[in-house]
């Protein structure tokens, strides 16, 4: 099984809270060292956005690692933004004692994070505008990967709600990433290292 992963897509042409700025609405998601860095910010939204990436994908690499059932705090997700360059953003998110390295792409149409425990994971990852076909994409990047036939493959969800890959010809699962917003889809992979 490859490195655990978690990643999230945001739609920004979805509009946010109209109420995003009052404290309350604030408070509820994130650190006061959070909100200082979206309020101080050039563009607060696509800040106070990033940060909701950040923490959603940091939540479902964290769910996988530990196996642990569906329950989400955004204030036990901690994030920091190290590094940022034109529309990229390095960051750790940080939990339960437990950091994870962070990378988001913004465009003029979404921002897309991913969060792995390694810091330099070779990742695949693919976004679309159409979820009726993530899976089958899904499953034509594994078919390459595994050297496998998409017939052979299937997805499974174990006790925990986290869908896996199974082959039918290969003993091994497989850990992925599938997140959803309005007009986008996206999966991440974690590819093993060789």
């Amino acid at each position: 099984m490859g490195e655990l992963i978690g990643n999230d897509i945001i739609d920004l042409e979805i509009p946010i809270s109209p109420n995003w700025k009052s404290p309350r609405y604030l408070n509820k998601l994130f650190s006061s060292a959070e909100q200082t860095a979206i309020l101080d910010s050039e563009k607060p939204e696509i800040s106070l956005q990033l940060f909701w990436s950040l923490k959603e994908a940091t939540y479902k690499a964290h769910q996988r690692q530990f196996d642990l059932p569906r329950k989400y705090n955004p204030l036990s997700f901690q994030c920091e933004i190290i590094s940022e360059e034109k529309n990229k953003f390095q960051g750790i998110v940080r939990t339960n004692n437990q950091s994870y390295f962070t990378f988001s792409r913004i465009t003029r149409a979404n921002i897309h994070s991913t969060a792995t425990l390694e810091k330099n994971i070779n990742t695949s990852i693919k976004i679309f505008q159409d979820e009726d076909i993530l899976k089958d994409k899904l499953f034509t990047e594994y078919s390459l990967l595994l050297k496998e036939q998409k017939s052979n493959l299937w997805i499974q969800k174990n006790k925990q709600n986290i869908p896996q890959l199974f082959s039918r010809n290969l003993n091994t699962s497989q850990v992925f990433s599938l997140s959803h917003h309005g007009r986008f889809s996206a999966f991440a992979i974690a590819l093993m290292n060789s």
